[in-house]
């Protein structure tokens, strides 16, 4: 658990397919070690709404690769890495989607959400927004909404939650939240399990 790959996507428009920009974080034995920042085309149309949020335009990727060009430049490093994102229901199908529409094979890696762990471990917050649990840890958080900044909140919320609630492995983790690990592979894309309607230990 110590060892991980934060990530976070941003998107040309509401398509989860029109990934625009990656940030990925690398933690190894509980230190952030690496990162990669990377302009995506994607080879749609920009909404204007996108664009506002994340401030990137079609100038700034024409001659950005394609997200097809970028997964195969980075698989040899992600394969087998556990991978969480903050919004894993947005940011697992954005890769899951991806992935088929440029019919490529997929690493293993599994997968999970610090949204869904915070809703399971922080009670009573008013929101679980990256932004929010960021303050809760105080974490700094000024560029929020991009994918590198995004991916580094990512992993210091998770690196928060594993030493505040003692987060050791797989099993610790659905006994403390009952949220079981999804995972991505060439058989297929499964998200995160969260059981309903029961009592966390603390």
């Amino acid at each position: 658990m110590q060892n991980f790959i934060a990530f976070d996507f941003e998107t040309a428009n509401r398509s989860r397919h029109s990934i625009c920009s990656v940030g990925m974080i690398f933690v190894e034995n509980g230190k952030l070690v690496d990162s990669i920042y990377q302009l995506i085309n994607p080879e749609e149309r920009f909404d204007g709404f996108n664009i506002r949020i994340h401030g990137i335009t079609p100038k700034d990727i024409q001659d950005a690769p394609t997200f097809d060009v970028f997964y195969h430049s980075i698989k040899e490093k992600i394969d087998n890495r556990l991978m969480i994102a903050h919004n894993l229901s947005f940011d697992g199908y954005a890769l899951r989607d991806n992935l088929a529409r440029y019919q490529m094979e997929s690493c293993y890696n599994p997968l999970l959400c610090t949204y869904q762990l915070s809703r399971r471990l922080l009670k009573g917050q008013p929101s679980y927004s990256l932004d929010a649990i960021s303050r809760y840890f105080g974490i700094s958080l000024d560029n929020h909404h991009h994918a590198l900044d995004d991916a580094k909140a990512c992993a210091l919320i998770m690196l928060k939650l594993m030493e505040q609630y003692e987060l050791r492995d797989f099993d610790s983790i659905y006994s403390k939240t009952q949220i079981k690990p999804g995972e991505i592979s060439n058989k297929g894309y499964r998200s995160s399990l969260v059981r309903k309607n029961k009592e966390v230990k603390k």
